[in-house]
């Protein structure tokens, strides 16, 4: 009896093994893994596929094992990844999907933090070296030196030669007392000597107050003649900007005759916007350069900073618009290549903060309520991280607080990934809430059941 049972056993172990072969390689989505600790443990966990998804579009998925266009498997996503996803907003890219994107991530770093102000500045006259030449006296203009308007002039250069009665007898009673003066001096009376000493330092003061210099008074005295004509020349060199008389033509005491402007010095005004300003310090330097030759570079230190916004001279109808700064600098300008009115480029080189942690200013998203950066972690995971900025340069943002120096930082294609990671967090606390189901995306089916022949 037993010895009949034998191939009866050895039928059955046999059916068994063919059946367990054929279950193994029959494709029904279950798939047997063995771990080193099942090896350990005798225990054996399976893994079920739910779907198959395009390694290049991750949108593009199949219900069973396909190529796409360019002969690549489609990867299976395993139902314990789909349930065990990352911490909320954390997504997570495969490498092709990240060069694909334009992905590039920059470290966070210590470093000073510098920024370029450029504005444009104007050329103006120095306000102390304006000169407005009038008429002390009336009279009639005998004859112009200085007859065209911007001629260059030197210091103590006639611009004209004014006949005047009242300048003739101011020369006479000079004259008059002077040799009185001189007659009394050896007088043995006090008083006689004071009265005439008096008398002739008024008549003095009296020409002194009509511009008649002291070379033309000492001329007087040693001619002992009153001149028909006295000159009027210039306080100071540079060039006569207007010339508001002609020849022959009679003018009235403090009417303007010429304004002469030196500017061998100059201003130049620039203006700064109002969140610039905590940055530009008087004593600062600047590189001014003329649009027309960038060679020609002048060096320029700010000697002001306007008190307030807008004109140059505030008046509170006007400037109220106004969100800019007034700055002035001060150059030398010998060779009169800095004419009035020109317009600089003025680049002010200003330190922002020293020893900051600063992140590329593109790595920064600001919403207007918060500002994020997207943390890189360097295995294909990107984390959206809350982070308080400080000042702002050129190409970089400093980081307060958020950001340890180190740390990789997304500078290109931030946007993005910001947007994916909120649709992940938004979709997964509808998920915990029960309102929103654990299906594959609509394009995935169902996988093929267990029963299902190929």
């Amino acid at each position: 009896m037993k010895r009949h049972a034998y191939p009866f056993v050895l039928l059955t172990i046999g059916l068994l093994i063919g059946a367990g072969i054929v279950i193994f390689f029959s494709g029904t989505g279950t798939n047997i893994l063995i771990t080193d600790k099942d090896r350990d443990t005798g225990v054996k966990a399976a893994k079920k596929i739910l779907y198959y998804r395009n390694s290049m579009d991750g949108s593009i998925t199949s219900p069973v094992p396909m190529k796409d266009p360019m002969g690549m498997d489609y990867i299976p996503v395993y139902a314990e990844a789909a349930n065990a996803p990352d911490a909320p907003g954390i997504i997570r890219m495969s490498a092709m999907k990240i060069q694909k994107a334009g992905v590039k991530s920059e470290q966070a770093a210590r470093m000073p933090l510098k920024r370029l102000i450029r504005t444009v500045g104007r050329v103006e006259p120095v306000e102390g070296r304006v000169f407005i030449i009038n008429a002390k006296v009336s009279g009639w203009v005998e004859k112009l030196h200085v007859n065209k308007t911007d001629s260059m002039v030197s210091q103590g250069e006639p611009l004209l030669e004014l006949y005047s009665p009242e300048l003739v007898s101011a020369q006479e009673e000079y004259l008059l007392a002077h040799r009185g003066a001189q007659r009394v001096k050896d007088s043995p009376y006090e008083d006689a000597r004071q009265g005439a000493g008096r008398l002739l330092e008024a008549a003095r003061k009296r020409l002194g107050y009509w511009d008649i210099s002291e070379d033309q008074i000492k001329g007087l005295v040693e001619s002992n003649q009153v001149k028909r004509t006295m000159t009027i020349r210039a306080p100071s060199a540079g060039s006569v900007t207007d010339k508001m008389v002609i020849e022959g033509k009679r003018i009235e005491a403090g009417e303007p005759l010429f304004k002469i402007i030196d500017h061998s010095v100059v201003w130049v005004y620039g203006e700064v916007y109002e969140y610039e300003l905590p940055h530009i310090k008087t004593g600062q330097n600047a590189r001014l350069t003329p649009s027309y030759s960038l060679t020609d570079v002048y060096t320029g230190r700010i000697e002001h900073i306007y008190s307030h916004l807008g004109g140059i001279r505030y008046a509170p109808e006007e400037g109220t618009e106004a969100r800019t700064a007034k700055v002035r600098f001060e150059l030398p300008n010998p060779a009169h290549r800095l004419k009035l009115g020109m317009y600089l480029n003025v680049e002010i080189n200003v330190d922002i903060a020293q020893n900051a942690i600063v992140v590329p200013d593109a790595a920064v998203i600001d919403t207007g309520i918060r500002q994020v950066v997207i943390i890189d972690r360097r295995d294909g995971t990107f984390e959206p991280r809350v982070v308080k900025i400080g000042a702002k340069a050129d190409e970089y943002r400093e980081i307060l607080s958020g950001i340890k120096p180190g740390e990789w930082v997304v500078s290109a294609a931030a946007f993005l990934i910001d947007s994916e990671s909120n649709l992940n967090a938004a979709l997964g606390a509808l998920t915990a809430s029960g309102q929103a189901g654990e299906k594959p995306p609509e394009t995935a089916a169902k996988p093929a059941s267990s029963h299902a022949g190929h």
